[in-house]
């Protein structure tokens, strides 16, 4: 049995006060009685840790988003966005990746988990489809879950409407090792021993201090990694411009990127943007953020419009919700000249 931490259950309790302000929010359905379920029948019969979140009113989804976390997250970091989404009318659901989460065990590497997690999402994806044949489908990839969400993707082609990547970066950022200090530095160097990374995602996660915390103090946060583990990780994710290269050119896609990113390098997001073949796809800047955008309870409004908007404007309802000063979920200043001078003549924007 997992024991939670008081500090995680606090987040947990403030992020079930922040959904209730977002449902609250102007352009948002009155109310709904949004449920969760924790490996029901979907995730027993694919043999996946999952996670769905549907409104009770609304048995019959028209309109299903498939949400997939980077990597040492899990599932459930989803919440606050499941929740919102599922309120509107969505069939949210979010599954574990392999060696995250509720997995137990693994697949003997970093980088043969996340091939197999593609395989996983690819047959979620069908099963999907199969339940609900008159469901549109758009998929969310975040962080090393772009990278297999695209997988999936390229797999099941004719399964999803529209894509939404966020922070899609495939180089690393770089900070100077000593800042770490020397035990982090022997144990990076001995490849294969996990070290704790605690304190690199509490610098390095995100520009707000209360989504690291949450990520920080997540019992199911897979916190210890080795060096090997990461080169995996970034063996992986390189292969995203190939991977959105193969996604076709039906499918439209948004991209959304912390220009503050300190895990990946922001402007190497060009390099996915460039291999998508469809001429609907936009980049979408926010200045100041950091790394996690929507797997976690703290989203800026910011980023719940442009994802809101794309939404509306590609199949799914028509919502948009307009930022509130005073809503929890605090607001990003956007300042987007900086980031668009960087990418000069790479996007349309």
């Amino acid at each position: 049995m997992i024991v939670i931490p008081p500090t995680f259950k606090r987040l947990l309790l403030n992020a079930a006060v922040i959904s209730g302000i977002v449902a609250a929010a102007p352009g948002t359905p009155a109310s709904a009685l949004v449920q969760r379920t924790d490996n029901g029948m979907l995730a027993q019969k694919l043999g996946i840790p999952l996670y769905e979140w549907q409104d009770d009113a609304n048995p019959e989804p028209k309109l299903i988003f498939l949400a997939v976390h980077g990597f040492t997250q899990q599932g459930l970091c989803f919440d606050v966005l499941a929740r919102d989404l599922a309120s509107r009318g969505y069939l949210v659901v979010a599954p574990d990746l392999r060696g995250h989460g509720r997995w137990i065990g693994n697949t003997g590497s970093t980088n043969n988990d996340f091939n197999v997690s593609c395989d996983d999402e690819s047959r979620l994806l069908v099963q999907l489809r199969k339940s609900h044949p008159g469901a549109k489908i758009f998929g969310m990839g975040e962080s090393a879950g772009c990278a297999v969400l695209l997988k999936a993707v390229s797999n099941e082609p004719k399964a999803v409407k529209g894509l939404i990547l966020c922070a899609a970066g495939v180089e690393p950022h770089i900070h100077k090792p000593g800042g770490m200090g020397p035990k982090f530095i022997m144990g990076m160097a001995k490849l294969v021993e996990p070290v704790d990374l605690t304190d690199y995602y509490a610098k390095y996660v995100s520009d707000d201090k209360r989504t690291a915390d949450e990520m920080v103090h997540d019992p199911l946060n897979k916190s210890h990694q080795s060096a090997l583990s990461l080169i995996g990780t970034m063996n992986f994710i390189s292969q995203m411009p190939v991977l959105a290269s193969q996604v076709p050119r039906s499918i439209p896609v948004l991209l959304l990127q912390g220009t503050d990113d300190q895990i990946v390098n922001a402007a190497s997001v060009s390099r996915v943007y460039d291999g998508f073949k469809t001429s609907d796809k936009s980049l979408k800047e926010i200045a100041g953020c950091g790394h996690i955008l929507l797997g976690t309870a703290f989203i800026k409004p910011i980023v719940l419009n442009d994802t809101f908007d794309w939404l509306g404007s590609h199949g799914g309802l028509p919502v948009a919700t307009a930022a509130d000063p005073n809503n929890a979920i605090s607001s990003a200043n956007s300042n987007q000249k900086t980031f668009t001078q960087k990418l000069k003549g790479k996007f349309h924007l």
